[in-house]
């Protein structure tokens, strides 16, 4: 198997972890249950993790195809390759703060919103630059 071929296998398990773990953040920020905020994190964590080596495959399968995203990488809300740099590059900021939090949520309320809020913008783009993928690649 090709390393390019790689690409469309890995793709799916950011999406699912992400999504997975922003959801249970926020019913563990609603409902105050710890247990929900630990499977968040580790969602998280192997959401960001998966999210690099999506980033990273989807590197080496552009950079082997023509037309290529990474010539013209703007406007970015329409290109795949700048957008999935973008957001992956959001969730590393949101596993820093949260790595410096210990893998807890924000205690204070206001940061705990922002938290929430800013990962849940950063899922949806993750899900719409992932769609820009799928009508690239002649899947949708």
């Amino acid at each position: 198997m090709a390393l390019d071929e790689i690409h469309p296998l890995i793709i799916h398990f950011p999406i699912a972890l992400l999504s997975v773990g922003f959801l249970c953040d926020l019913l563990s920020y609603i409902l105050q249950n710890k247990s929900l905020a630990h499977a968040g994190w580790w969602n998280f964590i192997f959401g960001v993790v998966s999210s690099v080596c999506a980033l990273i495959t989807g590197l080496i399968t552009d950079l082997s195809s023509k037309p290529s995203l990474v010539d013209e990488p703007f406007p970015v809300h329409e290109n795949h390759a700048s957008l999935q740099i973008f957001v992956v590059c959001i969730f590393l900021a949101l596993m820093i703060w949260r790595i410096n939090l210990r893998g807890s949520l924000p205690a204070n309320s206001r940061n705990a919103v922002i938290y929430l809020g800013v990962l849940g913008v950063a899922v949806a783009i993750l899900f719409y630059g992932s769609h820009l993928g799928a009508v690239f690649a002649g899947r949708f």
